[in-house]
């Protein structure tokens, strides 16, 4: 009997009763609002660490940094993935750089102690010079799930599975088999920004008209929708059609053909029709690359096809998601300072027929005056955020600015906040 199709829930969910507080600046400047997250949200949330891929084979491994901790993520001899703090038990040193790679075992290189990839002390140095004992002193566990080919922890070990955390997720994404894609691009830029700056910055349209002007020839930032669920929301961002507020709209733009239809092969010099058939004429193209590329489309409706589906997992990750492309970020936040942050740019393809090497981690620091472009397609645009949020960050230290002042298409800030807030309590 033939499986049956997977299909995207398309309907809207119902609006939240958020209120219209302000949102209080402290929360992305004060230190010791940063130590409460960690404490209650960041020790017991569940984590995007890093992709199954990149840890195929026993002994191949990805640390993943939060805060403070440092974790290990192995691939275990029986094929199933583990995680243990990145620790060893005698003094405290590091046992891995941060990073990917393959270990029979993990030594550590201040005096010696070997641990197995299951964690298991097996050769302290002298352990007769011990006279307490070395019993007890595995690697500390971390809990470790995954999702769609991506891997979870949580420093919680009494958390609930990550099954239930992401809630109406899996239903909403499994149509996009995300465990075929593969990497295509990877990098982390140390911004000057709180981490929930640089969060709440792709979590509405509405700054499109302003930092992103350009892309209105083919973007829709008016009739851009949003979906609060429970811990987590959608934007649904239209493409392959112009904003209301561009001249162009209503019409098939220069900006449509040359980024969408002549991309996928479409001959715009015979084409006839409105946004609607360019919209039509892009997905049916999408479609027809499928069998080169190795992947069946037809879970995916025409909006799929067209439109960015951005996903917010609270707390920390950003899912923009198109046909043959995903951007993924995680905003991780600064272990000492709550002005700076961590942004991981992991860029997927769904091309699992194709050889696609993976690529090795770049580093970037907004300090530095660093940018994207000519690094990675779409830099550029990611260029015109970074440009911006150093600057958000600055301006809301000034005596000048009091709170977050949001409107009704913030609404994904409004609830990121009330989920905070749920971790944090009410006293946040």
């Amino acid at each position: 009997m033939a499986a049956t199709p997977l299909a995207t829930p398309m309907e809207r969910a119902p609006d939240p009763e958020l209120g219209t507080a302000p949102i209080p600046k402290s929360r992305y400047t004060s230190a010791a609002f940063a130590q409460r997250e960690w404490e209650r949200m960041w020790t017991r949330a569940w984590l995007l660490a890093g992709r199954e891929s990149d840890a195929a084979n026993p002994g191949d491994y990805f640390t993943f940094e939060i805060g403070p901790e440092s974790v290990l993520v192995v691939r275990q001899a029986d094929g199933s993935l583990a995680a243990r703090y990145n620790v060893c038990m005698h003094r405290g040193n590091r046992l891995r750089e941060p990073g990917r790679g393959h270990a029979e075992s993990f030594s550590c290189l201040f005096h010696g102690w070997r641990y197995g990839i299951d964690g298991k002390l097996e050769a302290p140095l002298d352990p007769e010079s011990f006279p307490q004992g070395c019993v007890g002193l595995d690697l500390r566990p971390v809990r470790c799930e995954t999702w769609a080919g991506f891997v979870f922890v949580n420093l919680d070990a009494r958390a609930s599975p990550l099954r239930d955390y992401l809630g109406v997720i899996p239903d909403h994404l499994d149509p996009y088999h995300f465990d075929e894609w593969k990497v295509a691009f990877d990098a982390t830029i140390e911004i000057e920004c709180n981490w929930k700056t640089s969060v709440d910055a792709f979590n509405e349209a509405y700054h499109l008209a302003a930092t992103h002007t350009w892309t209105l020839e083919f973007s829709d930032d008016v009739r851009t929708v949003y979906d609060c669920y429970d811990k987590h929301t959608r934007m649904i961002f239209p493409e392959v059609q112009a904003s209301p507020r561009h001249p162009g709209a209503g019409t098939v733009t220069e900006g449509i053909k040359k980024m969408f239809l002549e991309r996928v092969g479409v001959d715009t010099a015979s084409f006839e029709g409105g946004p609607a058939e360019a919209r039509a004429a892009f997905a049916e193209a999408v479609r027809k690359m499928g069998p080169v590329m190795g992947c069946d489309f037809s879970e995916m409706n025409e909006a799929q096809m067209c439109d960015d589906f951005h996903y917010t997992l609270f707390p920390n990750v950003t899912l923009n998601i198109h046909s043959l492309f995903t951007w993924v970020f995680t905003h991780r936040p600064h272990p000492d300072d709550p002005n700076k942050m961590y942004f991981d740019f992991i860029s997927l393809m769904r091309a699992p027929a194709q050889d696609i090497p993976r690529p090795e981690k770049l580093h970037f620091r907004t300090a530095d005056g660093d940018t994207l472009a000519g690094a990675c397609e779409g830099g550029d645009l990611l260029d015109e955020d970074l440009y911006n949020l150093p600057r958000i960050q600055a301006g809301m230290r000034s005596a000048a600015f009091e709170h977050l002042h949001l409107g009704d298409q913030e609404v994904r800030i409004r609830h990121f906040h009330k989920t905070l807030e749920d971790y944090l309590g009410s006293d946040a």
